[in-house]
């Protein structure tokens, strides 16, 4: 237990570090030329796993930074919450990217691939499951003391 009465939530934190860092990394490597995240060998989003134009990677870059603040400050329940908000904004952000891959122009001429898609919904529902499980965690400690 912590002197705020919640256990150490070191799965929700952990998990939103390493996505912190992923994001941030993917989103800084967007913009060199890779055969991962970008906009491809012919600059049209064809030949990586996740096509990426330079919105899309400041869109990684701000959720990663979001993801870091979670991890690094909030706790408790408050981290908890924070990563199923992280997937909340995940959701939406995987439903509007799945109704328009250009993102109403916002990533043109890079369409959203089937990449962009799996990891858009891979982290909406992993943040969800995450996020319960650490609610949990928390919880049933803070009813213990």
């Amino acid at each position: 237990m912590t002197r705020y009465g919640y256990a150490n939530n070191s799965l929700a934190q952990g998990y939103a570090t390493v996505i912190g860092v992923v994001l941030v990394l993917s989103g800084l490597l967007g913009f060199i030329n890779n055969p991962f995240v970008g906009a491809g060998p012919q600059n049209d989003g064809t030949g990586v796993i996740l096509a990426a134009n330079s919105v899309h990677n400041l869109v990684h870059l701000g959720t990663g930074a979001l993801a870091l603040f979670i991890a690094f400050g909030l706790r408790g329940e408050a981290q908890a919450n924070g990563v199923i908000a992280f997937g909340v904004v995940y959701l939406l952000i995987g439903i509007l990217v799945l109704v328009d891959p250009l993102l109403f122009g916002l990533f043109n001429p890079i369409r959203a691939n089937v990449g962009d898609h799996v990891l858009h919904f891979a982290l909406t529902i992993v943040s969800f499951v995450v996020g319960y499980m650490a609610r949990g965690s928390s919880s049933t400690a803070a009813t213990r003391a």
